[in-house]
Order: structure tokens, then sequence, then C-alpha cells
């Protein structure tokens, strides 16, 4: 530790004559800071409670409440102190109901995906998507004080997709491409997951949607052993395949500029060719632990 042997013996005799607590404050008094543990519970409350997207609102009320003043600089770092980062917030409907999502997982969800991992059914999640030919603005490293600008286009043209995700096996996806997301687009794919599995009971878990409760395909489906699963309402993170959507929009979608609808179309449908490329990256993202929406407005 590059210590000679007299400052250790001036170290222990130290601690001998003072004792641990006057040796501590007498060698190392460390330093609080300027609010009190009772003033920085308050702050983190007030953080919890009140959404602040810039430091100076905070720093104004943090002067009101306590009487101390901190740099802009300065309180940034204290709340990165205290675990507190500045990040994007996530969208929540207003409706969620955490109660029903819990009550759905445990009663019905987690049985249907235990007979599937013991090979006794297959379970799949659906939804549709509708990629929009464009590029979004997102976050990426950048030197500082430069720009990284995207090129964009000014169309708003999509590619519509209904598709599928195999619950144990993240890169089985089934997809079906169609000019307008309908009740027959979801039987078409409905079929490819027949014909995938004509042995096997199958349970889609799916949203609300009309088409899914549309009266011509729940006749069709009235004799054939794929029973749709609907989750509760207002509940996306319910459903396994929104985080592939996510992933679409990160690794083909958000980064890269596609001049013209058909190369955007084309690397849209060449990433469900390319699954098995992302198979470790899936299989991390798709785990089977969801977490629970509560919505408690204060309006």
């Amino acid at each position: 530790m590059g210590l000679d042997d007299g400052t250790v013996y001036r170290y222990a005799e130290a601690f001998a004559r003072l004792g641990l607590e006057k040796y501590l404050a007498h060698e190392q008094r460390g330093y609080w800071g300027l609010l009190t543990s009772t003033q920085l519970a308050g702050l983190c409350q007030e953080l919890r409670r009140t959404l602040y997207t810039d430091c100076r609102p905070l720093q104004a009320w943090l002067t009101q409440a306590t009487g101390v003043r901190y740099s802009v600089s300065g309180l940034t770092d204290l709340l990165h102190r205290l675990g507190f980062v500045y990040k994007l917030t996530t969208p929540m409907p207003c409706e969620a109901d955490a109660d029903a999502q819990a009550a759905f997982l445990a009663n019905r969800l987690q049985p249907l995906l235990e007979r599937a991992a013991a090979g006794d059914a297959v379970v799949y999640f659906a939804d549709a998507a509708h990629p929009t030919h464009n590029t979004r603005c997102t976050r990426a490293w950048t030197e500082k004080g430069a720009q990284r600008p995207l090129p964009t286009v000014s169309g708003r043209e999509r590619v519509n997709l209904n598709a599928a995700l195999n619950a144990h096996c993240p890169t089985q996806v089934y997809v079906h491409e169609t000019a307008c997301v309908n009740a027959q687009s979801t039987k078409a794919l409905y079929e490819q997951l027949l014909a995938a599995h004509p042995s096997q009971p199958i349970y889609v878990v799916c949203d609300n949607a009309r088409y899914y409760k549309n009266q011509e395909l729940t006749q069709w489906l009235a004799d054939k052993p794929l029973v749709q699963v609907f989750l509760p309402p207002y509940s996306p993170n319910l459903n396994l395949i929104e985080r592939l959507w996510k992933f679409l929009r990160q690794k083909i979608i958000n980064a890269t500029f596609y001049r013209t609808k058909g190369h955007f179309r084309q690397a849209v449908l060449g990433f469900f060719s390319r699954l098995n490329e992302f198979g470790q990256e899936l299989a991390s993202l798709l785990t089977l632990n969801f977490h629970l929406l509560d919505s408690q407005p204060t309006s």
C-alpha cells in the first residue's frame, strides 16, 4: 500500500488511544453533503411524485423546500448518487389494471405455458404491426458537441404484418404480410400455425382487437384445435410479441435509412429470415417474465 512502518505504528497508536469512533472522526471526516438524510429522502419522494424533465425546476423546488441551493451540475451529480438517471419515460395505458393482469397470469397464462413446456400443447403470442417507411430519431453514441444526422423521407407508407411468436422458441415466428390486417389475414396466419402443429393443441394469446373476435373467424375456429386466449384490456406488457416489434424497430427501422418503400419492405421482411442470427439476443429479451402495469390516475 506504500505505507512505511512508522506510519502504520502511528495509525495503530492513534486507534488504540482514541477508539474507533473518534479515530474515524479525526482521520476520515468525510463529506455528508449539503442536505440531511431527511431532506434527501424528501428529494427522492418529490422525484417519484413529480415528473421533472429539467434540473432547473427541481433546483428551484429544492431551494424553496430546504433553503439549500445547488448548481445544476451539482444537483445532477447528486441525483446520480441517489440512483436517478435521465432517460425516456415509459408509456402506459391509462386504464391498466395490475390485479386483472396478475389474475390472468396466475389462472390462465401460466398453466398454458406449463402445458407447452411439458410438450402437451404449444402457445403463441400474436399481434399485428404496421412499420412505417421512415426513420425515427433514437439515442446513439455521438461525439460531444457534434450532431448525428439521420436522413428521413416524407412518405408514410406502411408494411402491414400479422404475426405469431412461439412462447418457448423465440426464433419461431410466423408472419403474414397483408394489405389490411383483418379477420381474413388472421385466418391465413392461423392456417400456418395449424400446418406447423397438426397434432397438438394450439393456444394463441392475443389482444381484444375486433378482427380476433370476428364472427366468421370464430365460426371457422369452432372445429379447429386452435384456441384464442384474450389478454385483459390494456395489457400490451403481457404480450410477448410486443418485445419482438421493439427489437425489429431497433435493429431494422430506427438506425437505417431506406430510400424507397421497396427497400424498406425488403429489410423488414428479411428480418424474419435472420432470426437465428439474433438468437442469443432474442433468448435474453423474450423471456417469460412479465411486468405488471397499474395506472394510478391523479385526476
